[in-house]
């Protein structure tokens, strides 16, 4: 490296450090500011206020608030993912895979309580990949499906659960009952205390709507090829 590159380094990383500082708050500001008034009303003058930046400097980040919120799905929605992906690894069977991914995606959004508003605020279904605004979204959306479907079809399969419907039909029936109930806990307040007492119930839900009877389930290999996945 030449000396002027050498001193220029510095710079370049005290620069890239101030920008990834806006984009953070940027990011916070405008997860909250999506949460209380949905994507259409929001404005960028509020989101600036919240990160306490000037318009400016927002801009100088973001073109607009349709980056800003493609940035939040994309940085909440892939850390929603890992999570569930890195919790299924801990299980070896069908349905305590499952449950166990159930568990994680719930502790996943009430952890975070204003994207979680933000992803509801909307009104969409969560099953409809139309409703999603972004290209991240999407791909997120579509990573999500295919290990959830996999893990269904596998279950099907081997007689853990009901075979009365299409893997993907069950899950969207899985995941509109989740949606709901996540929805309610917001509404009745959002208290940490009742989390355990949520996830309990939405997983007695799924096991009395998908679980087939004890007697018709067989033992099976480990799953965690599926919930890395993989084939």
């Amino acid at each position: 490296m030449s000396p002027r590159a050498q001193a220029r380094a510095p710079k370049e990383t005290a620069k890239q450090a101030k920008v990834d500082t806006y984009r953070r708050l940027i990011m916070e500001s405008g997860e909250q500011v999506f949460a209380e008034h949905g994507f259409d009303a929001a404005k960028i003058q509020d989101i600036a206020l919240g990160a306490g930046l000037s318009l400016g400097t927002v801009y100088t980040v973001f073109p607009g608030k349709t980056e800003i919120y493609t940035a939040i799905q994309a940085q909440r929605g892939a850390e929603v993912l890992r999570e569930i992906q890195a919790a299924m690894l801990g299980y070896q069977g069908v349905l305590e895979c499952t449950l166990g991914g159930i568990q994680a995606y719930v502790r996943c959004l009430v952890e975070r309580p204003t994207y979680l508003r933000m992803h509801l605020r909307e009104g969409l279904s969560w099953t409809q990949r139309s409703s999603l605004r972004t290209g991240e979204e999407v791909a997120t959306w579509e990573r999500g499906m295919e290990l959830a479907v996999g893990l269904l079809k596998v279950g099907i399969e081997r007689g853990f659960f009901f075979a009365d419907n299409e893997p993907t039909v069950l899950l969207k029936m899985m995941i509109a009952s989740h949606q709901v109930q996540l929805q309610d806990w917001l509404d009745r307040g959002a208290q940490p205390a009742t989390v355990d007492a949520l996830i309990q119930r939405m997983q007695d839900h799924f096991r009395r709507a998908f679980v087939a009877p004890l007697q018709d389930q067989r033992s099976a290999p480990p799953l965690q090829a599926l919930a890395a996945g993989g084939r």
